[in-house]
This record gives C-alpha cells, sequence and structure tokens, in this order.
C-alpha cells in the first residue's frame, strides 16, 4: 500500500507565496508611475517633475512602483481601481480639490472606471531628502500663504489653496514650490526657485491656484 502523506495547511501557504514570489517581477524590475497612457509631463527640472493625470476607463496602467514622493490635487471628480500586486481589487471615488500625498515606494495597478475620467496634477519630488531653504532675507516679507487655505502640512510640503488669484502683494519664496493654476479646466505648473522675490504668483485668470512649497 503506497504511503500517504498529511496535508499540512503550512504547505499550500508556502507553496502560493512561493508561487506569488515566482509570478511578480521584482520593485526593481517594474517600471515607474509615469510616463503612460493618459499622463502628460508639463513641468520637469533637477528637483521635480509634474504630471497632468487622466485615469482613463479602459486603460489600465502596468503594474508600477512610484519612486518618488509626491504630492497633487484632484482637479476633476471620478472614479478609478486600484489593484494590489497580489491582484486585490480598491474601487476609489475622489472628489475636485482633493489633495493626494504619497510616500515613495507604493506598487499598484490603477485603472478609470468612471465615462469622465479623474484628472489630477501631482508634482513628483525627485530629490529624497531636504530642499533646504533661502534665509537669507531681503526686501519683502516671507511667503506666508496670505488670502490662502492650508490644505496640508508635514515634513516634506505646505499646500495652499486659493479660490481666486493671489493677492498682488510683494513677497519672497523661503522654500521651493511648484505653482498650479486651473483655468477653463486646464492646468498649467511653473517652478519658483527658493530666495524668488515678486508679486503675485503668475496665475491672472485662473479659477483656481494651488501653491505646492516643498521642504
Amino acid at each position: 500500500m503506497p504511503e500517504i502523506l498529511e496535508e499540512h495547511p503550512m504547505r499550500w501557504i508556502f507553496a502560493a507565496a512561493l508561487s506569488l514570489f515566482i509570478q511578480s517581477p521584482p520593485a526593481a524590475n517594474l517600471p515607474p508611475a509615469y510616463p503612460r497612457t493618459g499622463a502628460a509631463k508639463i513641468l520637469d527640472n533637477d528637483r521635480v517633475q509634474v504630471w497632468n493625470i487622466g485615469w482613463l476607463k479602459g486603460s489600465p496602467s502596468p503594474l508600477h512602483r512610484h519612486v518618488y514622493d509626491l504630492v497633487g490635487v484632484y482637479y476633476e471628480p471620478g472614479d478609478r481601481m486600484i489593484i494590489s500586486p497580489e491582484g486585490a481589487k480598491r474601487p476609489v471615488s475622489t472628489k475636485a480639490w482633493d489633495i493626494a500625498f504619497q510616500r515613495v515606494g507604493v506598487t499598484h495597478i490603477e485603472e478609470g472606471t468612471s465615462e469622465a475620467p479623474l484628472r489630477a496634477v501631482f508634482v513628483e519630488m525627485k530629490q529624497p531628502g531636504a530642499y533646504g531653504t533661502d534665509a537669507s532675507g531681503g526686501k519683502a516679507p516671507a511667503f506666508s500663504g496670505q488670502g490662502g487655505t492650508q490644505k496640508l502640512d508635514n515634513e516634506r510640503v505646505t499646500v495652499w489653496e486659493y479660490t481666486q488669484p493671489p493677492s498682488a502683494q510683494p513677497h519672497r519664496h523661503t522654500h521651493d514650490a511648484v505653482v498650479v493654476s486651473i483655468a477653463g479646466g486646464k492646468p498649467s505648473a511653473a517652478w519658483v526657485k527658493q530666495g524668488t522675490e515678486h508679486s503675485g504668483e503668475g496665475a491672472s485668470g485662473a479659477s483656481r491656484v494651488y501653491v505646492f512649497e516643498i521642504k
């Protein structure tokens, strides 16, 4: 009579984990989140890159890894499906003007599920550490977000929202900043180097303006 081996639950768990390891590519081999279908680069320098993104229905992204910390704002509402490397699906509905912040290393697949796509502007921070400040002083007072609403403040970034163009008062930016303007449903982005002194943010005619101060 042949020997009958006892089936141990841990054996199946190990086999499933091994199968998943074999099937899933290592993180180092995964593509970055962008560029991809529906994403257009609107600003790029040695410190940041900025993307205008639409999550298009029927156009899933590849499995990808986010290689930078990012921050952004959704400017059109919509729905998407987020799929983990293991295949778990999570539906997400997002409102217009929600703020996004995400740390490096997130790995997933994304696909739009609404007819009108979710749209956002995301700022990827290329530098993993502190961006520093320019505290050398100047004639103009430091930028304080006057007239805006602080939407986020953490160790990486402060986000200011303006529902009308910022006041054209002279000020100095002590932090590097990205200014995102939404005019006629179309976003644009401008880089403001720390130490810059000016009046306003060059966003006349915009219905919304976001200042992302990068720390």
